[in-house]
């Protein structure tokens, strides 16, 4: 009496042996060859499960710190640029104001010191009359008033100007 022929041809090593079908992949495998596809499918059960563990943790940690998200950082890099620029903006114009206003003074000054010259000149002459001394006051006036009006310089108020706005897009 004749055996039966219960034996197929192995996936992987080709040779015709007893073989056990793999349900996900529906391929034959002898008994070796199916243990060691069998730990080749373990392995790779394994690094999915890490990769799975270390996601977990990095969202743990966002959520634990939200603030050493990426995106925060970016803002404090554009904080701290902004903030840079508008020093240099601002001492920019420091520089621009005190040097307007050296002049303007030395303007002032120099009308004070003609103004003065005038004055000593009358009083040591000892020859003025009320138009002259009219004059006088009329030019001290006028002196003190320019002066009180200072310079005509305006502060922008439209921060637009020195910082660049964040755009943000959220999505689901």
């Amino acid at each position: 009496m004749a055996m039966a022929n219960n034996k197929t041809q192995c996936f992987k090593c080709g040779k015709n042996k007893i073989t056990y079908s793999c349900e996900g992949c529906l391929k034959h495998f002898c008994l070796l060859d199916l243990i060691e596809h069998r730990k080749i499918l373990n392995d790779e059960l394994n690094h999915i499960i890490n990769n799975y563990d270390q996601f977990k943790q990095t969202i743990n940690e966002q959520k634990q710190n939200p603030h050493n998200h990426s995106l925060i950082r970016q803002i404090d890099r554009w904080e701290t640029n902004s903030i840079e620029k508008i020093q240099q903006k601002a001492q920019e114009y420091r520089e621009i104001v005190i040097k307007s206003l050296q002049t303007f003074i030395n303007d002032i000054e120099n009308k004070f010191n003609d103004l003065n010259e005038q004055i000593k000149q009358f009083h040591i002459e000892n020859e003025f009359n009320e138009i002259n001394l009219n004059y006088l006051r009329n030019q001290l006036i006028e002196i003190k008033k320019e002066r009180n009006n200072s310079l005509n310089i305006s502060i922008p108020q439209d921060s637009s100007q020195f910082i660049t706005d964040i755009s943000s897009f959220l999505s689901k």
